[in-house]
């Protein structure tokens, strides 16, 4: 059999896939297509061999085929893999979130974040009977068409190509979570819920003040506006129950994807009891207040049993404090190779997450390029560190910045 390249794939995923791709995140080029994946590594078709720092998109924080969440899986596919019902690893799923997360009172599953953050945000609309959510420029919350206004940059239109121009009625684009904004934009009471990523945009790229957090959280609470935190990339990996362990803070809603289904597609909406009960069908089902809320695959089996094994997997190693100790290594020796090339540059980390970012715009952009060509793939500049990253990752890791460097600076190279 012929083994294809990469670029014989990227040919034919230009003929066949729409923008040659599946995934905004994946169109860059040249683009690599991967074989398979274990650990902390990742090989292309051609036999490349990647450290990965992309995992998954943030999902694995156990890293690539973890072999708690494979034996869960395999175990469950000879079992079935959709009952048109409900089972018992869907239960036993919602308990463990719900036992983590103090603010969860209920959990209804969906197949992704994006779905997850659309449902918090219908829930939310039909609980206050307000029609308006507000969100914070640049915090990505899926594509919804409730959710996608504000992300372009400076000057960019509020709302991007094929959504309604009706849509911008309805939503609230905060230029920051000052106290001030925050009390402006709630002080009318027509807001429906604020949502936001408590870690500050790109999970952790523009950090918020926690004080701006805490304090948004009382103000909605005084304007009955309910607050919705968007811990899809945070939930699980920076604390058992999220950012809003780590800041103190009790949302409303919250919706979880990536680390909570194991890797495998799934996500959740979890909150207050009074809120998320408006998911239940009355017995007429003409409940003015009844949210409807349909999907062929929530919860299903394989993502149920992977996201199971997943979260047990990561209390029972202790994954956070492994992914946390290697990425505090990896932020120290990538803020040592900048400083040594004499680059303007920074290096910082929220929790297993490590950002890098080069004070020249045209070298940043190249950078992650320049990465992957030297054998590490992050996810742009930011680096998602897992349970099973080690020192050999890391030593590769500092050695390709170190190559990366100055092919970016320089344009030819």
């Amino acid at each position: 059999m012929t083994v294809p390249t990469d670029d014989d794939l990227d040919a034919r995923a230009a003929r066949v896939l729409a923008g040659g791709a599946t995934h905004v995140a994946r169109s860059y080029r040249p683009a690599i297509h991967v074989e398979r994946a274990r650990g902390a590594r990742k090989w292309l078709v051609d036999g490349r061999e990647l450290v990965d720092y992309t995992m998954g998109h943030g999902a694995l924080l156990l890293g690539h085929a973890h072999p708690a969440v494979v034996a869960a899986v395999d175990r469950q596919l000879h079992e079935g893999t959709h009952f048109g019902a409900g089972s018992r690893l869907e239960v036993e799923w919602a308990e463990r979130i719900a036992a983590a997360v103090p603010s969860v009172d209920r959990v209804r599953f969906t197949s992704s974040g994006t779905e997850a953050t659309m449902l918090a945000l219908r829930l939310a609309r039909a609980a206050t009977g307000r029609d308006i959510v507000a969100k914070i420029a640049e915090h990505f919350h899926g594509w919804g068409d409730s959710v996608v206004a504000g992300l372009g940059p400076a000057g960019a239109p509020l709302l991007p190509s094929g959504v309604p121009g009706a849509v911008g009625e309805t939503v609230l684009v905060l230029p920051s979570l000052a106290p001030e904004v925050v009390a402006s934009a709630l002080r009318a009471g027509d807001i429906a819920a604020l949502i936001l990523e408590a870690s500050g945009a790109r999970f952790g790229w523009l950090p918020l003040p926690p004080e701006h957090v805490l304090e948004a959280a009382r103000l909605c609470g005084e304007a009955g506006t309910l607050l919705v935190v968007d811990e899809v990339v945070t939930g699980f990996r920076v604390g058992r129950d999220g950012m809003q362990g780590r800041l103190g803070v009790r949302a409303d809603l919250s919706a979880f994807a990536k680390v909570v289904a194991g890797g495998l597609p799934g996500g959740a909406v979890g909150g207050r009891a009074d809120v998320m009960d408006l998911l239940a069908v009355p017995d007429d089902e003409t409940g003015e207040r009844f949210v409807s809320h349909p999907g062929t695959f929530n919860a299903n089996p394989l993502s149920a049993a992977a996201g199971i094994a997943a979260l047990d997997a990561i209390e029972s190693l202790g994954a956070r404090t492994r992914a946390e100790a290697f990425a505090a290594a990896l932020e120290e020796a990538w803020g040592g190779e900048i400083a040594a090339a004499g680059l303007g540059g920074r290096v910082w980390r929220l929790s297993s997450i490590v950002h890098l970012s080069l004070d020249d715009p045209a070298a940043d952009a190249r950078l992650g390029i320049r990465m992957r060509e030297e054998g590490v793939d992050c996810l742009r500049t930011s680096a998602f560190c897992s349970a099973v990253h080690g020192d050999a990752d890391l030593e590769r890791s500092v050695a390709a910045l170190r190559r990366a460097l100055p092919r970016s600076v320089s344009v030819g190279a």
